[in-house]
C-alpha cells in the first residue's frame, strides 16, 4: 500500500511540476522492453544523428537541450526533497524495529530473578504469569515467549537440570 501512495504523490508531483496531468500526452509507458529503444533515444542528443527522429520532429535546438536538462534537475530535486521525510521516516522505522527485538533491563532482571529462584522447574503458573504482567508491564505473550526462549537457551545447557530433564523424560517414556 505503501509503494502505490508514493507512486501516486510521485504522479502529483510529476503534474504539479510538468503541468501535465497523467492521462495527458501520449498515454506511453515504459517497460523493460522499451529500455533498448530509451538508450537509443538518449543517443539521438549527443549530435550522433543528422536526421529527423522517426515522429517527424527535427532534433531539439541547444537552447531546448538546455531547457530540458535545467527541467529535468529540477525534477530531480524536487523528487529528492519530497521523498527525504519518508526516506529518513522509513530508515528510523526500521531502526526501531530492529531495536525492539530487546526488552528493557529492569524488565529482564526481574524475569531473570523468578528464572534463578525456579531454576529447577522454570515454568511459571498462569499466577505467576500475570504477576509478571503486572511487575513488568509486558504483554503476556510476551512474557510466554520469553520463557520459552530463555529455556531453549539456557535451561538444557545447565548440566545440573539437564540429567534432571533427561531422566523425567525417561521415565515419562516407559
Amino acid at each position: 500500500m505503501e509503494a502505490v501512495m508514493a507512486c501516486w504523490e510521485l504522479e502529483q508531483s510529476l503534474q504539479s511540476l510538468t503541468g501535465v496531468s497523467p492521462g495527458e500526452g501520449t498515454g506511453a509507458t515504459m517497460s523493460d522492453d522499451d529500455e533498448e529503444q530509451v538508450d537509443g533515444d538518449t543517443n539521438m542528443f549527443d549530435g550522433g544523428l543528422d536526421v529527423s527522429d522517426s515522429m517527424g520532429f527535427g532534433l531539439p535546438t541547444e537552447s531546448e537541450r538546455s531547457l530540458m536538462e535545467r527541467v529535468r534537475q529540477e525534477l530531480k530535486h524536487e523528487l529528492k526533497q519530497g521523498y527525504k521525510e519518508k526516506i529518513v521516516d522509513i530508515r528510523e522505522e526500521i531502526l526501531r524495529k530492529r531495536r525492539a527485538g530487546k526488552l528493557p533491563g529492569d524488565t529482564t532482571s526481574l524475569l531473570k530473578a523468578w528464572w534463578q529462584s525456579h531454576s529447577k522447574w522454570p515454568y511459571p503458573t498462569e499466577e505467576d504469569k500475570a504477576r509478571l504482567v503486572q511487575e513488568t508491564g509486558l504483554q503476556l505473550k510476551q512474557i510466554n515467549n520469553w520463557f520459552i526462549n530463555q529455556r531453549k537457551r539456557n535451561w538444557h545447557s545447565n548440566p545440573s537440570s539437564s540429567t534432571s530433564v533427561k531422566s523425567k523424560r525417561k521415565s515419562n517414556a516407559r
